[in-house]
């Protein structure tokens, strides 16, 4: 079993209730964070729902890279990791943020 701990992230001046747990898969050690405000109706910033999700490389042959668009603003991200313990971690850790995710989704189902 692994531990997980209760905190608070604040997103844009909005508190979200976040997990946090460390993955571990052989040499490779991953610390996860992830929370959500749930659905708020809302599709703007000001009243809408805030999403929380954190990935930090403890240890292991784990990369970040920012992908940006041509005026230089970053747009999203690339992780790519090396080993069988990297894969088996970052699998760990996608499948802890979505479970989070979908239980602070208070039970909406798509």
């Amino acid at each position: 079993m692994y531990a997980i701990t209760e905190g608070v992230a604040k997103i844009n001046d909005r508190k979200v209730h976040a997990f946090k747990r460390e993955v571990f898969a052989g040499d490779a050690v991953l610390t996860v964070k992830a929370g959500t405000t749930g659905y708020k109706g809302e599709v703007c910033r000001k009243d809408s729902s805030r999403t929380f999700v954190c990935l930090e490389s403890i240890l292991g042959d784990v990369h970040f890279t920012p992908i940006t668009d041509p005026e230089g603003h970053m747009t999203g991200f690339q992780i790519v990791g090396c080993g069988d313990d990297t894969l088996n971690a970052l699998v760990r850790a996608v499948k802890f943020v979505e479970k989070v995710l979908d239980e602070q989704r208070l039970g909406y189902n798509d």
